[in-house]
């Protein structure tokens, strides 16, 4: 059992305790369709766009910084982020769905609800709070799974990000045609990240995608080593939280694009 198992397990806990559906009844309805679509600002950009994540905490780092989140997020519209992530996950990762509802309202970028989705109503309740984007992780859905929430949630019109672990899972995402692939940087046995990793999954990448790079980048040289995959953009987190000086930090990752 990897980490990955047991966070899809609780997942699969709060389904048959009725946390989503609860949710649902509770959270205020955030309309954000006058946001701009995070594939089009992919496509307009030059250079990589950053998508900056609010997190306070993961399996691997027990405890982040504590930020004022809104102006956090203030910041990384201000200094060049392309969309926000913000982890929904409360037990792993310290996050809430309260917490994606009020923070989407601060930003006019689009935002992404990280967390591990196998169901519909997960979905239901991320667009509900004000997400323009979820994120559906190849590694936990098979192939039905995976077509019926990407689907369902290209219904609501929202962005989606397909995240793949491996080359097999490339060609699993492919099948999609999506507008997104994340390439997670992280090994799921260990939980231990090399930047690295994007350039041997997008070795022989398809055209007509865009491609993100995640977990593991806290330098601009992390960037350098992988910006000549081709990729589009990078998700970057536990960097972003830590640093003290955003407004240097933040624009230093946006490095032009190479194809």
């Amino acid at each position: 059992m990897t980490i990955l198992d047991d966070i899809v397990e609780y997942k699969k806990s709060l389904l048959e305790e009725g946390y989503y559906d609860r949710l649902l009844r509770t959270l205020p309805v955030t309309n954000v369709k006058y946001k701009k679509k995070l594939s089009e600002r992919l496509k307009e950009r030059s250079h990589l766009s950053v998508i900056a994540e609010i997190k306070s905490k993961s399996p691997s780092v027990k405890k982040l910084p504590d930020r004022d989140l809104t102006q956090q997020v203030k910041d990384y519209e201000a200094y060049g982020a392309q969309a926000i992530s913000i982890l929904t996950d409360e037990y792993y990762f310290g996050g809430s769905y309260e917490r994606l509802n009020k923070l989407t309202k601060e930003t006019t970028l689009p935002v992404l609800c990280k967390d591990f989705m196998i169901e519909p109503i997960q979905i239901d309740v991320a667009y509900r709070a004000g997400a323009s984007i979820i994120l559906l992780i190849v590694n936990i859905l098979d192939d039905q799974q995976m077509h019926e929430l990407y689907q369902y949630a290209k219904s609501l019109d929202l962005d989606v990000l397909v995240e793949v672990h491996s080359k097999q899972e490339l060609a699993r995402a492919y099948q999609l045609a999506p507008d997104i692939i994340g390439v997670n940087n992280r090994d799921l046995t260990r939980f231990v990240t090399n930047v690295e990793h994007t350039n041997e999954i997008l070795e022989n990448k398809k055209d007509g995608y865009y491609y993100i790079s995640e977990s593991g980048i806290h330098t601009q040289e992390d960037v350098e080593k992988i910006v000549g995959s081709g990729i589009d953009g990078i998700l970057v987190g536990e960097s972003l939280m830590k640093c003290d000086d955003l407004s240097q930090f933040l624009p230093s990752l946006q490095l032009k694009k190479e194809q």
